[in-house]
């Protein structure tokens, strides 16, 4: 990724305010630091894993080779420019103040991107793949992609836990032996009601089950929950799984994460009726079902080795459910909760409960459209 910002020095772009040379720079060269401090990206020999922040395979394409991750040697393009070019005459600068905490649609490709609290995601329902490739529904179908989180892909085709729905409205008619997500989007577009703009995607894991997803970005007030609405039409029985981040799922002693009480904000996770929670050295993660629908209940699941590109061992929040067949529409409403913990730090901020207990309202536009 940093290679782009190496591009526009080499190209001298003049940069757009507020970036400047020196916001560039800072950039460029904090993504550098950033994976020379991840053990997990290097082979005992100093040369690069296949895979993201730890030796993965799983995720990888046919294309891939040892010499794949060197396309990051294209950041050094900058190395070709003279010293008195301001990209290396600039002193390095923090990202722009006027650039945080903000939400932004991104109209080309159908995202919405935040960065409220910290936390630098975007929610998606533009994108799929018109050709086949491995895994493509977890790689562009998604309903979120976070840059601390990341995100997860199969690993088998046969258990949920398997299957690393995280981010993703998981449906089986089978008694949960297989199960589909979102992956060919037929529709989808901006809706706004005059102060918040969302996505509206409309997708058919059926030919008899339609379901039409609503991805509202969080607001000042609940700046570590977005919301995720879903109307289901189904003509068969379904089970359903909904997840939200996953997250290093191990504790301070490498052992797996245990069960802790609520209201605290200790390293563990938490089911409590319709929502779950898990929180580990990585930050803390949290899915809750925000209507009454006592038959939808939270599980802290933990999802099979190697599906999450940042850690071999997560754990994932989720909200299940069993839906019939039926002629009316099922509405599934989800606030996901999200807070990374910060650069250098062992775990999230110590307060988060308080912002845990609040809950993102749902847009009378959508309110309106549920009855």
């Amino acid at each position: 990724m940093s290679s782009f910002w190496g591009a526009l020095a080499f190209a001298d772009v003049e940069p757009p305010a507020p970036l400047t040379w020196g916001a560039i720079k800072g950039i460029q060269l904090r993504n550098l630091r950033y994976w020379s401090r991840q053990p997990g990206a290097y082979y005992n020999d100093g040369t690069f894993t296949i895979g993201y922040c730890y030796p993965n395979h799983n995720m990888t394409e046919n294309y891939n080779s040892p010499g794949s991750p060197y396309w990051f040697c294209k950041s050094f393009v900058t190395l070709s420019l003279p010293e008195t070019h301001p990209f290396w005459a600039s002193a390095e600068e923090p990202y722009p103040a006027a650039l945080r905490n903000a939400v932004a649609p991104l109209y080309k490709p159908l995202h919405i991107a935040t960065n409220l609290s910290g936390h630098t995601y975007i929610l998606s329902s533009g994108q799929m793949c018109s050709y086949p490739v491995k895994q493509s529904a977890a790689k562009y179908g998604k309903f979120a992609y976070s840059s601390a989180f990341g995100y997860s892909v199969p690993v088998g085709s046969l258990t949920l836990e398997e299957y690393g729905a995280d981010n993703a409205l998981a449906l089986s008619d089978d008694a949960g032996e297989v199960w589909k997500v979102r992956r060919v989007t037929e529709e989808a577009r901006f809706e706004t009601d005059g102060t918040t703009t969302w996505l509206r995607s409309l997708w058919r894991p059926w030919h008899d089950v339609a379901v039409e997803t609503w991805l509202v970005p969080p607001a000042p007030a609940t700046p570590l929950w977005h919301l995720r609405v879903h109307r289901v039409r189904t003509g068969r029985a379904l089970q359903s799984a909904e997840g939200g981040w996953a997250v290093y799922g191990q504790d301070r002693d490498d052992r797996a994460l245990e069960p802790v009480p609520a209201g605290s904000e200790a390293f563990g996770t938490l089911e409590l009726g319709s929502e779950a929670r898990a929180a580990s050295k990585a930050g803390a993660v949290g899915i809750a079902e925000l209507r009454d629908r006592p038959s939808r209940t939270g599980r802290a699941m933990r999802t099979d080795a190697n599906t999450n590109l940042m850690v071999p061992r997560a754990v994932m929040p989720t909200l299940m459910d069993t839906h019939e067949a039926q002629d009316g529409d099922i509405w599934l409403v989800t606030g996901v909760f999200g807070l990374p913990s910060p650069a250098g730090q062992d775990g999230a901020t110590p307060g988060w409960e308080a912002e845990w207990k609040k809950r993102p309202v749902i847009p009378e536009t959508i309110v309106a459209l549920m009855g």
